[in-house]
């Protein structure tokens, strides 16, 4: 098991060095964000020292080193549109981001793995067929619609508010949280339940449920210990990766709902071309997503051993 996890840590960090580098690379192709363009004039000497107090008057791999020292330290930068430090920008961000995160993941599995149980044990009844027939539904539908439809039929002032309150009315930030959550766990919960009702139909087939049955076993033993562990494998990677991309940030959900969260910050700065806000946001993202990626393959190895073996 040491040595699975070793390898596993060693192709992260390979992974994260190669994205910085190709983040970087990519935002620094995409030209001057100080340049003028349109409405936007800027005098040539106030263009040179915007250039020479952030640094882009240095070469490409000097800028690239120098944002790599700084990003140890949590030092991103400033803002090029409001001067404001984005390491406490990301602060206000990221906690946001989390807790819509983790709220609807906790919905998603909930309903994913409930769904699919039940599913699975009364294939081709009424139930599995009505909760076929809604989980389609659910991953068909895209989610700006879902949202779009929340806001305007659920959203209010004094229950599920769709845009942060004024500062002048104190908001409880479950309430905020709520809606945008729904939004997203939707479509991942009727995927997580055909997810789990097609893995546990698979295992409950095996050879070792029969002889399970075979023992005398209860139903409820037979599928609590021996089924529900093999088959929730598919649906723990998929949980993962869904978290690692959510904690990135849900870049529709949030501008949709207005929730002041990564998403919602990351597609403000790609509007305005700028660069300070945009890497660290993407960094995080992929360092999110690398690190839950690598705990979920972990994981995977402890609920099956073969695993550790390639």
């Amino acid at each position: 098991m040491g040595k699975f996890i070793t390898r596993r840590l060693a192709h992260a960090v390979l992974v994260i060095v190669a994205a910085t580098f190709l983040i970087y690379l990519g935002l620094f192709a995409i030209g001057d964000p100080f340049a003028s363009s349109g409405e936007k004039t800027v005098p040539p000497e106030i263009q040179e020292a915007l250039r020479e107090k952030f640094g882009m008057d240095q070469p490409f791999f000097v800028q690239y080193l120098t944002y790599l020292q700084n990003m140890f330290t949590f030092d991103f930068g400033v803002d090029f549109e409001q001067r404001r430090d984005v390491a406490d920008m990301l602060a206000n961000a990221v906690p946001a981001t989390a807790r819509l995160a983790l709220f609807a993941i906790a919905i998603e599995i909930i309903i994913g793995l409930t769904a699919g149980i039940i599913a699975a044990v009364s294939q081709y009844t009424f139930r599995d067929v009505l909760i076929t027939v809604i989980t389609t539904l659910g991953i068909g539908i895209p989610v700006f619609v879902v949202g779009i439809g929340l806001r305007a039929g659920l959203s209010g002032e004094w229950i599920f508010p769709a845009v942060p309150r004024s500062f002048t009315i104190e908001v409880p930030w479950y309430q905020e949280v709520i809606l945008p959550a729904i939004t997203l766990a939707i479509i991942d919960a009727a995927f997580i339940a055909r997810l789990m009702r097609g893995s546990m139909l698979e295992v409950m087939r095996a050879d070792y449920v029969r002889t399970a049955r075979a023992k005398g076993l209860s139903e409820r033993k037979v599928i609590g210990k021996h089924a529900l562990r093999n088959s929730i494998i598919p649906v723990v990677t998929y949980t993962g990766v869904s978290l690692g991309v959510l904690l990135g940030g849900a870049l529709i959900t949030e501008t949709i709902f207005e929730y002041q969260g990564v998403g919602y910050l990351l597609v403000r700065a790609i509007s305005q071309q700028n660069a300070p806000v945009i890497v660290p946001i993407v960094v995080f993202a992929v360092l999110t997503f690398v690190a839950l990626s690598t705990l979920v393959d972990i994981l995977y190895a402890y609920l099956d051993p073969r695993i550790r073996l390639h």
